[in-house]
């Protein structure tokens, strides 16, 4: 918790951000990164990195924990701390994507494991999908109120605004649930009920007079997202019995390559395209809450938004993120310049910020 000082700090971060979402108009709009789910009880990435190494020792097949210890112990090495989850997706990605690419051309040898497979990388992504279903799919409605209070301090009865662009890495479904308690419409490119299926044109329909529109782009995928084996086509599952009897093999969540998406170009290209162009406008206004910055592909765009364009602004939400590792990440000197705004607080009192502005303002 801040004390009184950073609190007024925080306050008139807060207050500027209020102030600029009236001129953005439909420039502003929101990343959420994993430390937004984590108000709703969620674990964050570095957590599911943990929670994978402790029970890779109790996997049945000796074969498959060796050879996912030896990918850990391949990225420890790399970054001297502990690794996340997304990060050893992204390496089983890159290794199955060459090896069924180049037709068995290319072996592996990784530590103890002395042939190296894609039936054996397969069972490892099938493996992490388990873990990430069990501990990401279920949310406590109760815990939503962070969530409500943010959508509701922008796009409430008097807030600012009718329509935002959401974009995030998260998997879960916290701000589907949280537009369903506050009754708001959410388009997250899909069309259908039962068996949506992918129509990502359904970003650019304009939004009904009536209705308060959160505009979702999931850019990692979703723990509901299923890529069908017929037709390759991308569907989603609103009947829970059907998603625990495909799961975790054919839901869809990506973490992406840091320069390039050749691994997975569909849907991600789509999505990290209407990124871009949503830093594009006139006067564009991002707010990043619980984000550090990690995926390259992601901050490219970041950095281009705010060295092409002298109106544009950003507001960095995060508890532990400093303006030098902000710097690091963008490549661009944060501290010296005025449009970037880092609020050192967590996404619930950030939260509670917005809502007293909000009521007394």
């Amino acid at each position: 918790m801040p004390g009184k000082g950073s609190k007024d700090k925080l306050k008139e971060g807060t207050r500027n951000l209020l102030d600029k979402v009236g001129t953005a108009g439909d420039g502003f709009c929101v990343f959420l990164g994993a430390g937004a789910s984590k108000a709703v009880g969620l674990p964050t990435m570095k957590e599911l990195g943990d929670l994978l190494s402790q029970k890779i020792s109790k996997i049945g097949e000796k074969e498959l924990s060796k050879f996912l210890g030896e990918i850990i112990n391949v990225l420890k090495s790399e970054t001297g701390n502990g690794i996340t989850i997304e990060k050893v997706l992204e390496m089983l990605y890159h290794v199955h994507f060459l090896m069924e690419k180049r037709e068995g051309k290319i072996s592996l040898r990784l530590g103890e494991i002395g042939d190296v497979n894609t039936q054996l990388l397969t069972s490892s992504i099938d493996f992490i999908k388990e873990i990430i279903w069990k501990e990401c799919h279920l949310i406590d409605p109760l815990k939503l109120k962070t969530y409500q209070d943010f959508l509701e301090c922008f796009m409430g009865e008097f807030g600012r605004i009718r329509k935002l662009n959401i974009f995030t890495t998260n998997w879960d479904f916290a701000v589907e649930m949280t537009c369903d308690e506050l009754k708001f419409k959410c388009v997250d490119g899909f069309i259908g009920i039962f068996d949506a299926f992918e129509k990502f044109s359904v970003f650019d329909e304009p939004p009904g007079e009536l209705f308060r529109t959160v505009y979702l782009h999931k850019l990692h995928g979703s723990l509901n997202w299923m890529l069908e084996e017929k037709d390759g086509g991308l569907r989603k599952k609103a009947n829970w019995q059907e998603i625990d009897s495909c799961a975790p093999k054919r839901f869809m969540v990506f973490p992406i390559p840091s320069k390039t998406g050749e691994i997975l170009g569909y849907p991600y290209a789509d999505l990290i395209s209407r990124f871009s162009d949503a830093l594009k406008r006139l006067h564009p206004l991002l707010l990043v809450i619980g984000y550090n910055f990690t995926d390259t592909h992601i901050t490219a765009k970041i950095t281009t938004m705010l060295k092409d364009n002298e109106r544009s602004n950003l507001f960095i939400v995060d508890p532990c993120l400093k303006l030098d590792e902000v710097s690091g990440a963008l490549g661009i000197n944060a501290e010296k310049d005025a449009r970037v705004t880092l609020l050192q607080t967590d996404f619930t009192e950030f939260a509670n910020i917005l809502k007293e502005l909000s009521t007394h303002e």
